[in-house]
């Protein structure tokens, strides 16, 4: 299962403010944002996996794992990648944002935790997916407890938190430029060494985590010890689409218009293109709780009643997206023409 999925506390409403303390390079286009309190006092408490929502500037908002360990209450550690993509978030932090800046943010939720569980754990990191598992094998480390990581980097200048998880995880792997055939051996081999009754935690992009699962998968592992996050959602067109929309290109279909019917609210309204679905029932006066507003908390998973999802979110398994009956309205869309929620 996808852990990110279960669990989630009601403290997002409140707001908290920031200063940034300290900012320093990471590694190669990743910088450490060193986050405190503007009356110096201790923050909400969190668990390693937990991620904070930063609201920047012009509404946007976006979500970072926080690195440091639990047990320090005086400030939250995030690391940003300068993605060369960027829609903002990483873009203007690596710019505009320095020591003495003023953020709000929303306190720390845990969408991907690591279980209490007496067997060892393992760890699969990729890029910047490092960022919880560093809190992780932290924690690991203060428990006694045993783990292994394995984390797969462009090359060592790239390799965040290098030294520090060499020095406190119990045995750690690191895998530097390999390529898609490669990285698939390596998974392959890291999962084997290890009983595939281990816990299992991966993060980075897509296609890593998908490789990491389909290995579980055939090395015996159980859905339910398979816990993952990605800090992006991919994009997947569904095998059952309207036939109307089938004709057309995937990118003209996620960026078209299209109706939304909310059936317990009695309202309907047009999502324009760009628009998500939280913030169109929203102007409808329908607020649909969300968490991380890209698609991997799962926070605002919804009933589908009518019409075709575009899904976009990293939450839903393969059963639930062929199902049709679920989506998660922060990032999906609609196939056809429209949509109709059980809101």
């Amino acid at each position: 299962m996808n852990a990110v999925r279960d669990r989630f506390d009601g403290s997002a409403t409140t707001t908290l403010m920031l200063r940034v303390r300290a900012v320093r390079q990471a590694a190669e286009d990743i910088r450490l944002f060193e986050l405190v309190s503007l009356e110096g006092a201790a923050l909400p408490p969190w668990t390693p996996g937990a991620h904070v929502r930063l609201h920047l500037r012009d509404g946007l908002v976006r979500a970072y794992s926080l690195c440091n360990t639990a047990q320090q209450r005086d400030c939250y550690v995030i690391a940003v990648k300068r993605e060369a993509a960027s829609r903002g978030g990483s873009a203007f932090l690596h710019a505009q944002v320095q020591e003495g800046t003023t953020i709000s943010a929303s306190p720390p939720v845990n969408a991907f935790p690591l279980i209490a569980d007496t067997r060892a754990p393992l760890l699969l990191a990729a890029g910047i997916g490092i960022t919880p598992l560093h809190a992780m094998a932290a924690e690991l480390a203060v428990q006694g407890r045993r783990h292994r990581l394995h984390y797969f980097a462009r090359s060592l200048a790239h390799a965040a938190f290098f030294h520090e998880l060499a020095a406190c995880s119990q045995g750690m792997s690191l895998h530097l430029g390999l390529d898609g055939v490669e990285t698939e051996r390596a998974l392959a081999a890291s999962l084997a060494a290890v009983p595939p009754s281990s816990p299992l935690y991966v993060c980075g992009p897509s296609p890593f985590i998908e490789a990491a699962r389909r290995h579980a998968r055939l090395a015996g592992w159980h859905e339910q010890d398979i816990h993952f996050e990605l800090f992006a959602a991919p994009v997947k067109p569904s095998a059952n689409a309207d036939a109307d929309a089938e004709a057309a290109p995937l990118s003209e279909v996620a960026d078209r218009a299209f109706e939304l019917v909310l059936h317990r609210s009695g309202l309907r309204c047009e999502v324009a293109p760009g628009q998500s679905i939280v913030a169109a029932a929203a102007r409808l006066g329908v607020v649909i709780g969300t968490s991380c507003g890209e698609g991997f908390c799962g926070s605002c998973e919804s009933t589908v009643l009518e019409g075709q999802p575009l899904h976009r979110d990293s939450v839903l398994s393969a059963a639930e997206r062929a199902g049709g009956h679920r989506v998660l309205p922060c990032v999906s869309r609609c196939v056809g023409r429209r949509l109709v929620l059980d809101l």
